[in-house]
């Protein structure tokens, strides 16, 4: 694991960035939704949860020794990375408060946690 630091913190501000950029599309310049709100979601959902299960697909590919701890702490570290930077960059950008943040965007990124467990857990059980 130590040695996949980097690559596996890299890949977390991809899965960060990446709907951060796509979600640039569905703003007006001043900062206004500009379409239907509840499509705007499902929007970020999908393009964050694909673009996080092709990275971790790509980290597969490196075949780490315990795959259940190796995903797994993935995603916890997936969740604190970008609820660090939503607290950094999202939450004084939108002037939402924290609570709030947290019911209708944090709370999401317990997938990441999930989906890399599952991951993990799924290659451990291949392998045995």
């Amino acid at each position: 694991m130590k040695k996949h630091i980097l690559r596996i913190l890299g890949f977390g501000l991809i899965v960060w960035i990446i709907p951060m950029i796509v979600s640039m599309g569905f703003y007006s310049p001043e900062g206004k939704l500009t379409g239907d709100l509840f499509l705007f979601k499902t929007v970020m959902i999908l393009v964050g949860n694909t673009t996080g299960c092709f990275l971790l697909f790509r980290l597969a590919k490196l075949k780490p020794e315990s795959p259940k701890t190796f995903f797994t702490y993935t995603g916890l570290i997936w969740f604190l990375q970008n609820i660090g930077l939503d607290l950094l960059i999202l939450i004084p950008m939108s002037g939402m408060s924290v609570p709030a943040y947290f019911v209708q965007i944090g709370l999401r990124y317990l997938v990441m946690i999930i989906i890399g467990a599952t991951v993990g857990y799924s290659i451990q059980a291949q392998r045995e």
